[in-house]
């Protein structure tokens, strides 16, 4: 079977939505706990239903930003998701390979690492998932087997066990299942317009069918959920846009519809949430591309319109989910591929939109894991290439203040003109101007000491590019690229992840000159900026999508295009919205198209003050601030950048160094390092965290000619 249909009209194809509430027994966030301190949410995490992917995010407490962290592979058309209330395990439902994927979660990175034993077997077309709140066990609904999987949770491995008497018969096409809040009940929306209720046995886990049930709803019915109080249900029905409400009896687990039931919703409403305080309830509105928000009666549980409701989402809404905080909302956009992100007014119930983040493809539904403290990054070494003295400089990185501390430096093979490190830290690659001719390494790759930072050779693959220039890990830490200049091409390895051991998959061809090179914080695009293209005078930005298994390159079609004049330095931002190359006349700003990756929208920072002969650019973590080192003036000019469109706007210029040829961003944001090619430093800035005004610091000498510079971070 393929992807699940979204059409209303079309009833025989399940038009899943993965119920996310907080606290309601929704199955994307564990349940609260009525004793512990208030929750804050810390990982975040997709599935991309198109490219059989789960995204992993670390979320911002404060801002509620989601901040890439990588992604890794799923079963077919993964379609739902849901995490341990421990925030140890994450569990997909795979949709067209009837299984469920499972992964343990890093307890500081977030990070997902696949469960042994996963796949395990669940029945056919399996649509959603949830885990009941004492952890002991999981649920899946199988759409076209038309039953409920249910499995014991080994609690330290996280594997899964099918329980006695699993599968249990539900209604037809079932589409959704949730449990309330004690865990004594469970409900499941069937697409032939009914809800079946079952009460959950204490101690095996076993359902048994509630007294009356199944209960009739509106049409197409695709998500349900309870309320956090486990008084009320909710059900989403797609086919007659509108909620069926019911009360529930906590003795029982039998549902009563709620006077007034249904309540109206937007056009094809597929799934529905309550958030953590029990006083708000949303519903993506698939079709209309909305969320509607209602308030919930105290006493009655019946809904009314929030002002200003429904609120704008992406294209395609396919789920919807509250943070723990109950401070932040956000929506998975199937058609536009990304993630609508709100602030939640907690007195109003109102949403106001935040900046979106690019998901991969199909975003379907979406998890959070819950904990007591924030996300933090902190920045721990960096590693300066220095091209006069064919070196890289290490240093430490004082986390509170800033500063660098040499630890020491290494010879590379020659004239080391990039570094960069993978997403772990445990990395990081150098590039060496060297024409492939030459018998000696091009690109290398180092181990580094987690202790103290220092780098020891990790791998020596021969040369597969003459005159490599730039090198890039992509977020998963899987596939390093490497831009060649003279060769203009652009060679792609394999990284092993325990000896950084470097295995070339192949080449493909770049524009001429190519100088730098970025790939988008998805994983699924890379842009290189090539300093001259004779077929369009100009220099050129090449495009390419990656293939998510294998590493392999694929030239965009149409690409090269033009920009503007001696191009040397492309980034994408942290959305992974926009792109920026920095080239002669200033930056060119463009939109990166969510579904196919082309570039849109160019906008040329030439009106604006720049600095002589810009180099290089970076964008800092927030998203909000973009930074370019000015070789011949020795500056770096900030920009604010804007949210929507991501065009840029001069918002000031320091002074560095002689020479700036690199800038990075530390993983913090607190931070700004500046490698100076005339005066054999490294600049050191503090970054305001409002404004993105740079303040000097301190400089750190370097070799000779220190042209690039990155840093390692980790997360807690």
């Amino acid at each position: 079977m393929s992807r699940p249909s979204r059409s209303v009209k079309v009833l025989s194809l399940p038009m899943l939505a993965l119920l996310l509430a907080c606290g309601g027994g929704g199955g994307g966030s564990a349940p609260a706990t009525p004793s512990a301190p208030t929750p804050v949410p810390r990982f975040a995490y997709v599935v991309n239903s198109g490219d059989n992917t789960v995204s992993s995010f670390t979320v911002d407490a404060a801002t509620g930003q989601l901040r890439h962290n990588g992604h890794v592979a799923a079963g077919t058309v993964p379609y739902a998701i849901t995490v341990h209330p421990t925030g140890k395990f994450a569990y997909v439902a795979n949709f067209n390979s009837a299984s469920l994927s499972a992964y343990g979660i890093h307890p500081s990175t977030g990070t997902l690492t696949v469960l042994a034993g996963s796949p395990f077997t669940a029945g056919t077309n399996p649509v959603s998932i949830t885990v009941e709140p004492s952890g002991k066990f999981a649920y899946a609904v199988n759409y076209s087997s038309n039953t409920v999987s249910a499995y014991n949770i080994n609690a330290s491995t996280g594997a899964l066990t099918a329980l006695a008497g699993s599968p249990f018969a539900a209604g037809t096409g079932p589409r959704s299942i949730t449990l309330d809040p004690s865990g004594k009940f469970a409900y499941v929306a069937n697409s032939a317009g009914s809800v079946s209720a079952y009460a959950i046995t204490a101690g095996t886990g076993a359902l048994v069918p509630v007294a009356g049930s199944p209960y009739g709803v509106g049409s197409a019915p695709e998500s349900v959920t309870v309320d956090p109080s486990g008084r009320f249900a909710y059900v989403a029905n797609s086919g007659s846009n509108s909620i069926s409400a019911f009360t529930l009896s906590t003795t029982t687990g039998a549902m009563t519809a709620l006077a007034g039931s249904p309540f109206p919703a937007g056009a094809n409403p597929v799934a529905i949430t309550v958030e953590p305080a029990g006083r708000f309830a949303y519903v993506a509105n698939y079709t209309a591309n909305t969320v509607s928000a209602y308030n919930i009666h105290a006493a009655t549980g019946a809904l009314t319109p929030v002002a200003g409701s429904p609120f704008a989402a992406g294209d395609g809404p396919l789920s919807i989910l509250v943070d723990p905080s109950g401070k932040f909302a956000y929506a998975t956009n199937e058609n536009s591929n990304d993630v609508s992100i709100y602030s939640l007014n907690g007195t109003t119930g109102a949403l106001s939109a935040l900046p979106a983040v690019m998901a991969r493809s199909g975003p379907a539904a979406m998890a959070m894991t819950r904990g007591t403290t924030a996300v933090t990054y902190t920045p721990t070494f960096a590693y300066a290439a220095n091209y006069g003295s064919s070196s890289v400089s290490t240093y430490a990185i004082n986390a509170t203040t800033g500063a660098l501390t040499g630890v020491g430096s290494v010879m590379s093979s020659a004239l080391t003109n990039s570094v960069t490190v993978n997403p772990a830290g445990t990395f990081a690659f150098t590039t060496n101007e060297i024409l492939i001719e030459t018998p000696v390494v091009n690109v290398r790759s180092w181990a580094i000491n987690p202790s103290t930072g220092a780098l020891s050779s990790a791998s020596e693959p021969t040369g597969v590019g003459s005159n490599p220039t730039s090198a890039v890990v992509e977020p998963s830490g899987r596939f390093v690229y490497v831009a060649n200049q003279a060769a203009y091409s652009v060679a792609a390895y394999t990284l092993h992840p325990t000896t950084g051991a470097l295995t070339w998959i192949g080449n493909v061809a770049a524009g001429t000159d190519p100088v730098s090179i970025a790939v988008d914080p998805t994983g699924r695009f890379a842009y290189v900026a090539n300093q001259y293209q004779l077929n369009l005078g100009s220099g050129s930005l090449s495009a390419y999508a990656i293939n998510a298994l294998t590493g392999a390159l694929t030239p965009l079609a149409g690409y090269p295009i033009t920009t503007g004049p001696n191009p040397s330095g492309v980034t994408v931002d942290p959305s992974g919205r926009f792109l920026y190359s920095v080239n002669l006349n200033g930056v060119a700003a463009y939109q990166i198209h969510p579904a196919t990756g082309a570039l849109i929208n160019a906008s040329a920072v030439a009106a604006v003050p720049i600095g002589a002969n810009p180099k290089a650019i970076a964008v800092g973590p927030s998203g909000r601030f973009a930074y370019v080192a000015n070789q011949d003036d020795n500056s770096v000019s900030i920009y604010a950048i804007d949210a929507t469109f991501g065009t840029l706007t001069a918002s000031g210029k320091v002074v560095t160094g002689t020479n700036p040829r690199g800038i990075t961003i530390d993983a913090s944001g607190r931070f700004a390092y500046v490698a100076n090619l005339g005066s054999n430093d490294v600049s050191t800035f503090a970054i305001h965290p409002t404004t993105g005004a740079l303040s000097p610091l301190a400089t750190a000498a370097a070799g000779t000619a220190p042209v690039a510079i990155t840093t390692t971070g980790t997360i807690q």
